[in-house]
């Protein structure tokens, strides 16, 4: 090959070795910063209710033994869980992950303002007064406990669709209370608004709750 036939196929080498340098970039761009980012973890399931259900009449007990009764609903927004003061695990869990909810809120300007966490025991034979008292302010001074009688509890579970049940033996003293794990949004007007199912996650609840919130007139 002759000096000029040489020097001729210089740009056709330079071309070639530029575009396979720029398919690889190419590829490595795709792979690397293309690429769509990693899948977040599944948050907290929020379940609105089509239209806001009314709540039929009850009266409880709370912890300062003081009646608990439907006006107790009326222009605030409560979140509420059903349980037991000697449950094992759900309960002492879901109520930790209300006391971060309320932390979460408080963080925003009037995020607490009209808000309240209730705590109703399904359990009221060992859950006296005294005993809510002791259980729910361990988890902050924010919390309410109350109870009642059966057919006062299921006035208020009926509505929201929350069950329980307690064994036919329970002389002892020692048992268990299946109930449901759900937490129950109630707006101002004392209307089932919405539920959080299990498992719950309080930072996706608190801006469900503040989302929520902020839309309603």
């Amino acid at each position: 090959m002759n000096q000029t036939a040489a020097n001729s196929s210089y740009p056709k080498v330079l071309l070639t070795l530029v575009g396979v340098l720029a398919l690889i970039v190419g590829l490595w761009s795709a792979r690397h910063l293309l690429q769509p980012p990693a899948a977040l973890p599944a948050l907290t399931s929020a379940t609105a209710l089509p239209a806001p259900r009314p709540l039929t009449p009850f009266t409880l007990t709370d912890h300062h033994g003081q009646a608990f009764d439907l006006a107790r609903f009326k222009g605030a927004w409560t979140l509420l869980f059903f349980g037991y003061t000697h449950c094992p695990d759900v309960c002492p869990m879901t109520l930790a992950t209300l006391r971060r909810i309320r932390e979460h809120l408080a963080a925003h300007p009037n995020g607490l303002d009209g808000t309240q966490f209730v705590f109703v025991s399904v359990d009221p034979e060992r859950d006296t007064p005294a005993q809510l008292k002791s259980y729910v302010t361990y988890f902050g001074q924010g919390f309410l406990g109350a109870t009642g009688a059966d057919d006062q509890l299921q006035a208020l579970t009926r509505p929201l669709g929350a069950l329980y049940a307690r064994p036919a033996e329970r002389s002892g003293g020692e048992y268990a209370v299946d109930h449901t794990a759900t937490i129950f949004l109630i707006d101002p007007g004392a209307r089932f608004h919405a539920l959080f199912s299990s498992p719950h996650e309080a930072e996706a609840i608190a801006r469900t709750f503040l989302e929520t919130r902020r839309r309603e007139p």
